[in-house]
């Protein structure tokens, strides 16, 4: 039975027998293959107990189901499908955030994500030389080391806004009033933006 050039669905033979197995399967395939988004890319042992339609990216060292698969991106339905990738397909990794295409031997990173939350923030009134930190602002998938930007709703009059991931999805807004008075901004919606390092 032949299958389709790029992702290797089966096609239906004439006269064929049981031709729902066969579509079926195929509905599987294209469920976790088109706008591919997977739990993982480095899991080398099949989990124990998935749920219908988890998928990976298999890991470099595969072992058990996965034996001789690595790199293969594989799905769960009552047993597992997995597919060697082509050049050019797209995956999109929950556990880190980011964006992976296959390059033909290996799976690397396409875009760095920016990754964004707003929150309500009123600052305290800051004197000349005065520093503050908001409360943490929940922000999925920022880790330690990524790069923070923050937007102010107003004029910030002279106060410098910055931004850092203090733990695991946690960002906080730094301001520093190096000028020459007190200044007291008013409460307003601030946005803060992670970009993946």
């Amino acid at each position: 039975m032949s299958n389709t050039p790029k992702l290797l669905l089966p096609y239906l033979a004439t006269g064929q027998a049981q031709k729902e197995t066969t579509h079926n399967d195929a509905l599987n395939d294209l469920d976790f293959l088109a706008q591919a988004s997977v739990i993982n890319r480095t899991t080398n042992m099949p989990p124990g107990s998935p749920a219908t339609g988890d998928s990976y990216l298999v890991g470099s060292a595969p072992t058990g189901a996965w034996t001789g698969q690595a790199n293969y991106i594989t799905a769960y339905f009552s047993g597992w499908r997995s597919k060697a990738p082509q050049t050019g397909w797209t995956v999109w990794s929950v556990a880190d955030a980011r964006l992976y295409y296959y390059s033909g031997t290996a799976w690397a990173t396409l875009a760095t994500p920016f990754l964004q939350a707003t929150t309500t923030y009123d600052p305290p009134s800051l004197a000349t030389g005065a520093t503050t930190q908001s409360a943490d602002v929940a922000v999925s998938g920022a880790a330690l080391g990524d790069f923070v930007q923050v937007a102010a709703p107003y004029d910030l009059q002279g106060i410098v806004a910055t931004g850092f991931v203090r733990a695991a999805g946690q960002v906080r807004i730094v301001l520093h009033n190096p000028t020459a008075g007190a200044i007291d901004l008013a409460s307003g919606t601030w946005a803060v933006r992670v970009q993946k390092a």
